[in-house]
């Protein structure tokens, strides 16, 4: 019995022997270097304890358990408003967080170490980044921040003021309407009324003119009075000269393309004195409207422009409001 006893305690012996002179594990400093690298120098292991789980050649498979902490603040984003966003604040700078993972090791002590972690599970959240130096801030707001209940106050008081200047701007777009709307009859007005007594517009104007110069062309269209003059001038005239025996008709040619030339030219030069007279008329009548649109035009445009900032106003502030009541909702702020 007692070398039974002492043939356990010399395999044991010989057991732990094996396993140190077997032991391939990285150094401390070995682990947190590659860690802090993989986690591209965001985080960094503070200490911890390992288990070997596995071993197959040069490969072994740890649990790692231990404090870790972050080299500076983490951010997420929890929620947007518009141009707002919120954060979350989830890692402070140098402040230990709990964590458990797995670790596999490549190597030996004289070839180094590759480390790679996985199943990374930490008491905080796992996201988060960094705000850059120089990163524009003024529309960030960090939830969990100490301040947050203060800047969250400054914006509130901000779209308090931006509400003020909106209510003011409605009233001013009606008046804008009114000054538009008593334009638009004056304008109206501008152009005359028809036999009716029914205001006319600068088309109906137009269109009057142009009637009264198209009735002109019609009574005197070349082709209307071609044929009118072959039939009661030329062909006449033919006949009769016909009936002679001796009938020269050259002149009767003559005095036929002498007419139609000269009732061409005299058309042409009635209907081009006419539509210059119309946009002589015309011109005119512009002339007295252009003060009374360009007034209307002023308007318009101050009137687009209150339109435009009233519309981001209501658009942001209700995008506020139902970022605040989810969140409110999903117990992210009080």
């Amino acid at each position: 019995m007692k070398l039974a006893w002492k043939t356990a305690a010399l395999l044991l012996w010989c057991f732990s022997l094996h396993a140190l002179a077997a032991d391939n594990t990285p150094t401390d400093d070995v682990i947190k270097q590659q860690f802090a690298k993989e986690s591209g120098g965001m985080l960094r292991l503070d200490s911890f304890t390992l288990r070997q789980l596995d071993a197959v050649g040069n490969q072994a498979t740890y649990q790692v358990d231990g404090d870790m902490s972050s080299t500076d603040n983490l951010y997420t984003i929890v929620e947007g408003a518009g141009d707002y966003l919120f954060y979350e604040r989830t890692w402070t700078k140098g402040q230990p967080v709990k964590f458990s993972a797995m670790m596999q090791a490549v190597g030996t002590k004289d070839s180094g170490w590759k480390t790679t972690f996985f199943s990374m599970q930490t008491a905080a959240k796992n996201v988060g980044r960094p705000f850059e130096a120089g990163e524009d801030r003024s529309k960030m707001l960090v939830v969990n921040d100490a301040h947050f209940m203060t800047e969250l106050g400054k914006v509130e008081a901000d779209f308090a003021r931006r509400k003020a200047t909106a209510d003011k701007d409605l009233a001013q777009q009606k008046v804008l309407k009114q000054k538009i709307a008593a334009l638009d009859e004056k304008i109206s007005l501008s152009w005359g009324k028809d036999a009716n007594g029914k205001p006319l517009d600068r088309s109906a104007v137009q269109q009057e003119k142009l009637e009264k110069m198209y009735a002109v062309d019609r009574e005197n269209d070349p082709l209307k009075f071609e044929n009118r003059y072959l039939e009661t001038i030329y062909e006449p005239a033919l006949a009769a000269c016909q009936q002679k025996l001796s009938c020269d008709a050259t002149p009767l040619y003559d005095a036929r393309d002498k007419a139609f030339a000269e009732h061409r030219n005299a058309y042409y030069t009635k209907h081009t004195q006419m539509a210059g007279k119309i946009r002589e008329d015309m011109a005119a009548l512009d002339n007295n409207v252009a003060p009374l649109r360009k007034e209307q035009g002023e308007l318009r445009k101050q009137l687009v422009a209150l339109e435009v900032s009233t519309h981001e106003f209501t658009r942001d502030y209700k995008w506020w409001r139902e970022a605040l009541e989810k969140m409110k909702k999903e117990g992210i702020i009080q």
